[in-house]
């Protein structure tokens, strides 16, 4: 890449960083100003008599916050579109304060995580917005609005028309500032601004008509939705842009990668930091064939300028994935960029296919967020709903269950207490999903690049989407598993202790047992060995959380799919959660996704590879990770071979998400002393990158803690 794009990006990513979401942590769901603007219009909707319910009067102040935002076009930007951030005045903070505590007392709500799906940005490209209210329009004139079974599927489509009109008036914005600001610019960036203000007259209003303007379209689609919404399969989408370009002579790929790391950047100026805004690449297509193309390249070799943790790659792999492919995203690892992470892609198709998603939409899958697996385009799945904390679960058993004649019979108890606790968790949800029917929360603009949304007149929150599956997640596997082990050796198999004075042990934190603790650690069989039962007590958890899902049913109609993975929750419950039979101390994080306990994995890279596979993950669609540390010579020159023949063997014995981390323990203890001179070191976590002087001392410590492997 010329020097010139070089420091272009640089530059973008400095400024970016010092943005208030940033460095000031300010919310991503809605900057403050436009939270304001929001609640304003939302506070006066009842003088409108014809915003007649709740869900016409928030999307009514949507479209009012979005005619409210002013347009921000920063120097040296190539793409454009980002919340105003300026700061409030005295005022307007108390007004604020003031509105949202009103909002926050009204029934317009419910505690569920939103979003964390991909919208059909194919659609997008192809139809503009335009295209999208032409459908709206159209579908509405169609129906009767004097039938009863009518009248929810009108106010749906008058909502989406709202928003969407609303983001067209912006974009306009857009281009009228950028036209006048080219009046008093000069030279290139004269130039530059004229190509934004061209850019801006056709999307996302009009389909894409090139590379830049299909990252510009879903970019500004995305931004001013305010949540996170991913990219999807973005190398599908771009490739036939890229190509017309290509053949009219208006790009090199030099240009392409220089456009994508400035699309990379982008979140880093407007999503918390280290929270994943991902798009994937590669993989398959909706016949099975392998997808590589110019794309796929670029998309990849952005990371390495950009190197941004909010704005992420994701790669799924195939059979027919090339070796240069792979050892780029090598190569890539090992130079610090914690990306791309590699997805299994013949494991993540035969899960969807075992929950009768039909292959068409099992192969156009994509991470939302950490490594969640939803259809792209057709997803109303909630995601990471609800936490299950196992080793919680575990210690509540040992109590309920302290009469227990046998293993067996112990494990039959502890299946109870866990299937309780989802079933528990799960009618909260069910009541959860059924207030969000009644009122609504995401933007009505995001339902409409959600497949069936538009054809059926109802919104992802209304049951809309095609797909609607719940994805509750459990913490701490590995503490679990090996707790078990534990309780299977000491108390059962041996008699050294009781299930009572185990627990009495684990509520004083290993106290004046530091010897049993050592004997725990050292002695025992550990899951991360590839020893036969700690991986055979690894399957019977995953079988008891499966049969815990096991025919519970979701407000939408429905079923629980799980997942086990952490983003950084192993780090928050761990805090709050007791010392655990495996030799946990107190307060200190789980487990990490569905990896080894921390500094258990003594037996090598590939011993700690056959644990994790020693159980059918592909049941797992709620997202697997298995986070790696190696040396970062293990990835370099001739171990780069190894590497290589590493990820093709976890991905043919079936693994679904691998991660890696390529830092020294020494370059992390350093970044924990001198966190300015580490400004920039990305590690990957449970399932996300993350800069490492932006997490938390038990964070920190925790992936300090995890053993650093070589090939």
């Amino acid at each position: 890449m010329k020097q010139e794009a070089i420091e272009r990006i640089q530059t973008l990513r400095e400024f970016y960083m010092q943005s208030p979401v940033f460095v000031e942590r300010v919310t991503f769901h809605r900057a403050r100003r436009q939270k304001l603007n929001f609640l304003r219009d939302l506070s006066a909707s009842h003088l409108n008599r014809y915003l007649y319910s709740t869900r016409m009067r928030t999307a009514h102040a949507d479209a009012y916050l979005l005619d409210n935002m002013e347009p921000v076009i920063n120097d040296g930007e190539l793409l454009v579109g980002l919340p105003d951030l300026t700061p409030l005045s005295p005022e307007e903070q108390a007004e604020l304060d003031t509105l949202e505590k009103a909002y926050y007392m009204a029934p317009t709500d419910a505690p569920i995580t939103a979003a964390h799906m991909a919208l059909d940005y194919r659609k997008l490209l192809k139809v503009g917005v335009k295209g999208l209210l032409d459908e709206v329009n159209c579908r509405a004139g169609a129906l009767n609005p004097n039938l009863p079974e009518n009248i929810e599927k009108i106010e749906f489509y008058d909502c989406c028309r709202m928003e969407l009109e609303a983001l067209v008036r912006l974009q306009h914005r857009y281009e009228e500032k950028a036209r006048k600001m080219a009046e008093t610019a000069t030279g290139k960036r004269r130039d530059e601004l004229l190509d934004i203000a061209e850019m801006m007259s056709q999307v996302p209003e009009k389909p894409a008509r090139t590379f830049r303007e299909g990252l510009e379209s879903m970019h500004f689609y995305n931004v001013m939705l305010w949540d996170l919404f991913y990219f999807g399969r973005v190398d599908q989408y771009l490739i036939d842009l890229y190509n017309a370009d290509l053949a009219a002579g208006r790009i090199t790929h030099e240009d392409a990668v220089e456009l994508y790391a400035c699309f990379l950047l982008l979140p880093e100026a407007y999503i918390l930091p280290n929270v994943a805004l991902d798009a994937m690449v590669g993989g398959s297509d909706e016949y099975g064939n392998t997808v590589e193309n110019e794309v796929t390249h670029i998309a990849i070799e952005a990371i390495e300028y950009a190197r941004s943790a909010n704005g992420k790659v994701s790669l799924a792999v195939t059979d027919g994935t090339s070796e240069e492919l792979l050892r780029k995203a090598i190569r890539l690892n090992a130079m610090g960029c914690a990306q791309p992470a590699f997805f299994n892609d013949r494991t993540i198709v035969e899960g969807f296919r075992r929950m009768g998603v039909p292959d068409c939409d099992a192969h156009e899958y994509c991470n939302t967020g950490c490594v969640e697996m939803t259809p792209v385009g057709k997803s109303g799945i909630h995601v990471v709903s609800p936490y299950h904390n196992l080793p919680a679960i575990l210690l509540r058993a040992m109590k309920e269950c302290a009469d227990a004649k046998d293993f067996d019979d112990f494990f039959r108890g502890f299946e109870r207490v866990l299937a309780d606790e989802i079933a528990s968790r799960n009618l909260f949800r069910n009541r959860a999903q059924m207030e969000r029917a009644r009122n609504g929360r995401e933007p009505y603009r995001a339902s409409c690049l959600i497949n069936d949304c538009l054809v059926k007149g109802s919104a992802v929150d209304a049951g809309g989407a095609r797909y609607n599956f719940v994805e509750p997640n459990f913490l701490g596997f590995s503490n679990t598993v090996d707790s078990l082990v534990v309780i299977a050796k000491l108390v059962f198999e041996s008699g050294e202790l009781t299930l009572p004075e185990l627990s009495a042990i684990c509520e004083h934190d290993f106290a004046e047992n530091e010897a049993l603790r050592a004997k725990i650690i050292n002695k025992l069989p550990h899951y991360g060995t590839d020893d036969p039962f700690a991986d055979g007590m690894a399957k019977r958890v995953s079988d008891a959380i499966l049969a815990g899902c096991k025919g519970l049913f979701t407000y939408r109609g429905s079923f629980l799919v799980p997942g086990a993975f952490s983003y950084w929750e192993h780090a928050t419950h761990g805090s709050r959660t007791g010392a655990t039979p495996d030799g946990r101390r107190a307060g200190y994080p789980l487990s990490s996704g569905s990896s080894p306990v921390q500094g258990r994995e003594t037996k090598g890279p590939t011993a700690a590879m056959l644990s994790c596979l020693s159980w059918d993950q592909a049941d797992f669609m709620g997202g697997l990770a298995t986070n790696m540390k190696f040396t970062p010579s293990c990835m370099q020159g001739e171990a780069e071979d190894k590497m290589l023949e590493f990820i093709r063997t976890f991905m043919k014995l079936g693994g679904f998400q691998l991660q890696l981390n390529a830092v020294s323990r020494e370059t992390l203890l350093d970044a924990r002393e001198h966190p300015e001179a580490h400004r920039d070191l990305l590690v990957r976590v449970g399932g996300f990158s993350a800069y490492f002087v932006k997490l938390s001392p038990e964070m920190q410590q925790e992936i300090i803690d995890r053993n650093e492997h070589t090939l």
